[in-house]
């Protein structure tokens, strides 16, 4: 394989030229692309972008979801020797803004007209932004100084200058170090960090993907992961397009119980909440209905997982037992799979911690369900499951080629050729996380176990981690909830959990007052904190107060707490930051009660 990315494509599309490479839904039917197809269109788009001033070196923003688009985008841009800026179509406008002029971007791809609105009022404070192309609409017209025109215009325009000049065809020839693409990361003090990826980091993750999961171009893969996340763009797109393995695109979040059926992949990446989802639903679905269907399925999962554990320990099954599971497996576990497409032989999880439950289930009724381990800055891909030797609660082995070692201090340092170069404009940024001998330190805490996996253990860093695998820094949301002057503390809660949630601690002579004013009485202070005008006075405070935070950053669930946060009841250190652990393990009953609310 070529060693770097464009040229690693066309090798493949030379090589399978009527493969399908993508599948999307048009009007509830899925329609493929041929690699030759996807060859061609790549080479419009990079034509056009070239009429446009796209030069090597320049910055090129991708806005929006997934959709083939933004594959043929990221391609062409490629192709140039430009550097792709992918931009999360969930991030409010200030953040939208910062990175837009944080990476200098000259051209953005923008997906749909809400999206567009989102540019629109940010374009006055990025002044280098030229050309906005869109992905919808027609035409040609100018707003506050930028150029606008369609994404089918600019393929066209690439296809007029092709014709005129067929030696534009000819790609641009990086070296595998130089910068591919500038990926953004949260930081602890909520402004984002630009991770500079090259061509060897994403390559050498790519190579070990598809050697360690055999991917060929007999698979298939339902995407509906963000490609802006590397895990998806990395495992879910390099990775399976460069194996010749066909990608098809959800047609939404909310359709891909129908699309998998559909498609039948070999294949899917996941974040933990998708299993979850997955698995609860299967569960209401049980739990709701017959008697006989409840009993039916109970019995079933008994009897896969005293199968599961015989063969864990190298024994051979009883006849009873032998009979009873062939007879679940025709009558509930086959059923199961067929949700599935009835051909999945592989489901990777990322992004965030697996449950180790959720995993045994899915693994005990033949769902080979693979953790990984990584970060935005390594590409992503540090750890994985080996198939054959995944052991549950580990997220497998160092990736081949990469090396990862524990600290004096339990924190996780890898070194490899899948660490970034460092963060964009920050270079002391930079050094607090890759040292002198380059090991890049990555503020987890770990240890392996005595078959070579890496455990997780523990987070030096507050950053929050969702079951969707978003990285949320807690201290930005609560400063922004301690501006009201309602609030005199906050903690924000969602570690591992589908959202978040938040501790609030009240500003007791403030609020008493307004309870006054408004003619709220009650007979003490926790009383009153109870009274439903009062909560809905708190739940537009918070609101209010995150507004301009992205979505999987809103609080959805708050309690209000009578006692601060002090030194004396041990719930903040001598320098007044709080101890999270602590706080969560005194409130641990409270903050449970939330999250089984939300589920109810």
């Amino acid at each position: 394989m070529a060693d770097t990315l464009y040229a690693a494509f066309a090798e493949t599309a030379a090589r399978w030229p009527e493969q399908a490479a993508l599948k999307y839904n048009v009007d509830g039917t899925y329609r493929s692309t041929g690699f030759r197809e996807l060859s061609r269109m790549v080479d419009e788009v990079a034509a056009g972008l070239a009429t446009r001033g796209v030069r090597p070196g320049d910055r090129v923003g991708i806005y929006s979801y997934n959709r083939p688009e933004w594959v043929v985008a990221d391609l062409a841009i490629m192709k140039l020797g430009a550097v792709v800026v992918p931009v999360y179509h969930t991030l409010p406008a200030e953040t939208v803004g910062y990175i837009l002029r944080d990476a200098e971007v000259s051209h953005l791809i923008v997906e749909n007209p809400e999206l567009f609105q989102t540019v629109l009022s940010v374009f006055e404070s990025v002044p280098g932004l030229k050309d906005v192309i869109v992905l919808f609409g027609h035409g040609t017209e100018t707003r506050s100084g930028k150029t606008l025109f369609s994404f089918e215009s600019l393929r066209a325009a690439g296809a007029d200058a092709l014709t005129a000049a067929p030696a534009r065809r000819a790609p641009h020839e990086p070296d595998p170090d130089d910068l591919v693409t500038i990926v953004y990361t949260s930081g602890t003090t909520g402004e984002p960090k630009g991770a500079m990826l090259t061509h060897r980091n994403i390559l050498s993750n790519v190579h070990a993907a598809i050697e360690m999961f055999s991917l060929s171009p007999a698979d298939t893969l339902v995407s509906f992961l963000p490609l802006c996340h590397m895990f998806e763009r990395t495992c879910g797109y390099y990775s399976m397009l460069l194996s010749g393995a066909t990608i098809a695109y959800a047609e939404s979040l909310q359709t891909i119980a129908r699309d998998v059926r559909e498609v039948k992949p070999t294949l899917l990446i996941v974040v933990p909440r998708v299993l979850e989802k997955v698995y609860n639903t299967v569960a209401e679905k049980v739990l709701t209905g017959p008697p006989l269907s409840r009993k039916l399925m109970l019995a079933t999962l008994r009897t896969y997982s005293r199968w599961a554990r015989l063969a864990a320990k190298g024994r051979r099954p009883g006849l009873g037992l032998r009979f009873k599971h062939w007879l679940f497996g025709l009558l509930v576990v086959r059923k199961l799979h067929e949700l599935g497409g009835g051909r999945i032989r592989l489901i990777v999880s990322g992004g965030a911690p697996l449950d180790r439950k959720l995993a045994r289930v899915f693994g005990n009724i033949g769902f080979r369900v693979l953790e990984g381990y990584g970060l935005t800055e390594t590409a992503p891909v540090v750890c994985a499951g080996v198939p054959g030797e995944e052991r549950v609660g580990t997220v497998g082995k160092p990736f081949p080629g990469v090396e990862v070692r524990i600290a004096a201090d339990g924190e996780i340092l890898v070194r490899g050729p899948n660490v970034m170069k460092g963060y964009l404009n920050k270079p002391e940024e930079t050094a607090k996380v890759i040292d002198r001998d380059g090991w890049f330190h990555t503020g987890d805490l770990g240890r392996f176990d005595d078959h070579g996996n890496l455990i997780i253990t523990g987070r030096i860093k507050e950053i929050i981690v969702n079951s969707y695998g978003k990285n949320i820094a807690p201290v930005p949301l609560e400063q922004a909830m301690v501006g009201s002057k309602y609030i005199e503390q906050a903690m924000v809660i969602g570690d591992r959990r589908p959202h978040l949630t938040a501790l609030v601690v009240p500003s007791r002579l403030v609020l008493e007052d307004h309870a006054r004013a408004e003619g709220i009485g009650a007979g003490s202070f926790e009383h009153l904190l109870a009274e439903p005008r009062i909560r809905a006075l708190y739940e537009a405070e918070i609101a209010r107060t995150l507004a301009n935070f992205a979505q999987y950053e809103q609080v959805r669930a708050f309690r209000l707490i009578p006692e601060p946060f002090t030194v004396e009841n041990g719930l903040l250190t001598p320098t007044l930051k709080l101890r999270r652990p602590r706080v969560e393990l005194a409130y641990r009953n409270e903050i449970e009660q939330l999250y089984r609310e939300a589920r109810q």
